[in-house]
């Protein structure tokens, strides 16, 4: 055979081999699960793989892609957030692995957990005055209730991670209620939370007032 046949058969050899996957290259399924808390679901969050898009979290938190890779490949995985949530600053690796089940000849979806926290959290708040009731309850110097004729009120706020509320019951329409005024200082947890503040009150016992004075009779002799 000619040299320059022998050239071309090898370059077409090369060119088609080039057309061909890589015989180690395998399928993989990488389904993503976006959640604000464990078990809390977020839509609408964007996930990147290496930088490029791969889907939007549907309305149960789910973004399913099927990739081509081989194992032991290293994947970055980003996302992006829906408002009202904080996007993550650091990126996650991923390797991509093969995992076959007890029984399965079919490997198993690989399942990534992405967070998405909650910008604001809620905090409810209840009140339970034993021996006050009817009283004005303040949250930061402001009357955002008033307990009933139990000595119960609730109400409850939103507030960033960390916020730190003073809780007060106010007493000054009821000067002999001791303790007078009592205050708690609660910070909110990165989670929603429900505050329970017991108080007891007892009245204030009113001085004894004395009859008048009977004149000292000074016998003299």
């Amino acid at each position: 055979m000619p040299v320059t046949t022998q050239v071309i058969v090898a370059l077409s050899a090369v060119a088609l081999a080039s057309c061909e996957e890589p015989p180690d290259e395998e399928r993989y399924a990488l389904v993503f699960v976006v959640e604000s808390d464990p078990g809390v679901r977020v839509p609408r969050a964007r996930v990147l793989i290496d930088g490029e898009p791969v889907g939007e979290s549907d309305a149960n938190g789910r973004v399913a892609k099927e990739i081509r890779g081989q194992s032991g490949q290293r994947l970055t995985i980003s996302h992006d957030c829906p408002d009202g949530h904080e996007s993550p600053s650091e990126r996650k690796a991923l390797r991509l692995r093969t995992f076959v089940g007890v029984g399965q000849s079919e490997p198993h979806a690989m399942e990534i957990t992405l967070r998405c926290r909650p910008s604001k959290r809620l905090a409810v708040f209840v009140v339970r005055a034993t021996d006050g009731p009817d009283l004005p309850i303040l949250l930061d110097g402001e009357r955002v209730a008033r307990t009933n004729a139990s000595g119960v009120a609730h109400f409850v706020t939103y507030g960033a991670p960390g916020t730190e509320y003073v809780v007060e019951i106010e007493t000054r329409e009821r000067s002999r209620l001791l303790p007078r005024s009592p205050t708690r200082l609660i910070a909110l947890p990165d989670a929603d939370e429900i505050f329970v503040i017991n108080q007891a009150f007892e009245l204030e016992k009113k001085p004894r007032r004395r009859g008048p004075r009977r004149a000292r009779i000074t016998k003299i002799e």
